[in-house]
């Protein structure tokens, strides 16, 4: 952990522990605890083709949460609210268009150029510390703030599949058979931990890809770890430390049951720049190209809570 994340998780820790002392001193505390659905997904830019089409996708993907809260009460009608939710959210993601491998074999490397579809889905664990202040008209709260949260686990899994050529023309294949020239891996992604040049196999049993490229054989994983196409350099695609705004509407059953939907829009940076790697585009000396652009998380949630 940096010195960096030691320090918000101190901040948000002190924080909490100020909210509970001062909550609990005072006789318009009321205590609760929430659990629901969430129906999340990332924005950003996609990346483009030669020919300026998008290649990237992001669709929902369905989490939970769970958590206690806090709630101070100014008036009957107006107080603030602190929470305390273990989120999971994520996307799925589909890359699919122009694209580029590189094969290492037991003397260097070949470039080949063709197609790629990526299908990953990502799930992404916080600890969420929203703050919002409410006002009740009868049985409805509206409510509005802000949130900080901490990620704890950062995984994926899917598949990709490839087909192309090297750049001298000759089609990559599965030796020995030339007409196996669409390539099939599994992909089972932790970012948080996943070496660069690392396969991620769940089975010991697992054989490595014989691939054919220009006379070499190229022995490939067939179960590939999140980083596997860096040489070297220990990376986290995902940020640490997400932030963003909250608001939403919910409708008291009785006056401790209520049903709750709010909108959580993210405005922190998800993607290190210096992990975020280019799918469609690789550089003239075969280097790789990483991207400096901003993924946000965007949710809705949906809960079921009570408050004492």
């Amino acid at each position: 952990m940096t010195k960096q994340m030691d320090k918000i998780l101190k901040l948000i820790a002190l924080l909490l522990l100020f909210v509970l002392g001062t909550f609990a001193a005072n006789a318009q505390v009321k205590y609760g605890f929430k659990t629901g659905l969430n129906f999340a997904r990332m924005t950003g830019p996609s990346e483009t083709n030669t020919a300026g089409e998008e290649l990237e996708n992001w669709k929902n993907t369905v989490g939970f949460h769970i958590g206690m809260t806090l709630s101070y009460k100014f008036t009957d009608n107006f107080g603030l609210r602190g929470e305390l939710l273990y989120s999971k959210r994520g996307a799925k993601y589909t890359f699919d268009g122009q694209s580029y491998r590189v094969f290492k074999h037991a003397t260097g490397s070949v470039l080949s150029l063709g197609t790629s579809r990526y299908l990953i889905n990502v799930n992404n664990s916080y600890f969420d510390l929203p703050i919002t202040a409410y006002g009740r008209l009868g049985k409805f709260e509206v409510f509005g703030g802000g949130y900080v949260g901490l990620m704890v686990q950062s995984g994926g899994e899917g598949s990709l599949r490839y087909s192309g050529k090297t750049v001298l023309g000759n089609e990559v294949y599965i030796n020995p058979n030339k007409a196996d020239n669409e390539l099939n891996f599994n992909l089972n992604y932790n970012y948080r931990k996943d070496d660069p040049g690392g396969s991620s196999s769940k089975s010991s049993d697992e054989l490595p890809l014989s691939i054919k490229v220009d006379g070499f054989v190229s022995e490939t994983p067939q179960t590939l770890g999140a980083y596997y196409d860096f040489p070297s350099g220990k990376r986290r695609l995902y940020n640490s430390f997400d932030y963003g705004l909250i608001g939403g509407l919910s409708f008291y059953i009785s006056r401790a049951l209520y049903l709750s939907a709010r909108v959580q829009y993210g405005l922190a940076d998800l993607t290190n720049k210096d992990a975020d790697l280019s799918k469609s585009k690789i550089g003239t000396n075969n280097e790789l190209i990483l991207r400096d652009d901003k993924d946000q998380n965007f949710m809705i949630q949906a809960s079921v809570g009570f408050s004492f």
